[in-house]
């Protein structure tokens, strides 16, 4: 019984990790489309706002990259707060477990773009824990506004039903942020 407990108690942990990675890409996604835009810094246009700019005006040509090309940057950005975890002794798994899916959020942003992914992928889609096509086109309709997170089918209805990124735009508008979300270059309005 003991093993039971245990493996439930890793599988729902497990779980946990796949949602909290999910909403951290969900949030950098968000961000990015929301509030970059061409101009303010040349590494930022180079390495994330000219790909973001074109896959919203292609988005099936995320497709066509390799696998490198599409997860370098994510894995990158991942590397930092795993380097700090890991020089201050973090020795929990589920950070690290966290982040390493989260690294991947671009695979699997990709794969929701896939009208025939592999095997293994269709059947976590079917499932929920991957996010099917279905579930992620409607982030590239009009008002391009929902559905940033890529990874699973779980957490946009909640965050888009609650109008969770509204509310961040509105905390940010209030500061004197502006969204550039929805602009031609984005394939906006």
């Amino acid at each position: 019984m003991t093993y039971v407990l245990l493996a439930a108690t890793v599988a729902v942990h497990a779980l946990l990790c796949l949602l909290a990675a999910d909403f951290l890409a969900g949030l950098m996604h968000w961000a990015e489309d929301t509030w970059l835009r061409p101009g303010v810094s040349p590494l930022l246009d180079r390495l994330v706002v000219a790909p973001n700019m074109e896959h919203h005006q292609r988005p099936g040509g995320i497709r066509q990259a390799t696998y490198w090309e599409n997860n370098w940057i994510t894995m990158a950005i991942v590397a930092v707060p795993t380097a700090i975890i890991a020089l201050c002794g973090v020795r929990a798994w589920e950070p690290y477990l966290t982040l390493l899916i989260a690294s991947q959020s671009n695979q699997f942003h990709m794969w929701g773009h896939c009208s025939n992914p592999p095997l293994p992928v269709r059947s976590l889609q079917r499932l929920g824990l991957l996010q099917p096509a279905k579930h992620h086109a409607l982030h590239h309709k009009r008002p391009y506004a929902m559905r940033y997170c890529t990874t699973t089918a779980f957490l946009n209805p909640l965050l888009d039903g609650i109008g969770f990124w509204r509310g961040l735009e509105s905390i940010g508008e209030l500061l004197g942020a502006h969204v550039y979300r929805a602009t031609p270059a984005r394939g906006g309005y």
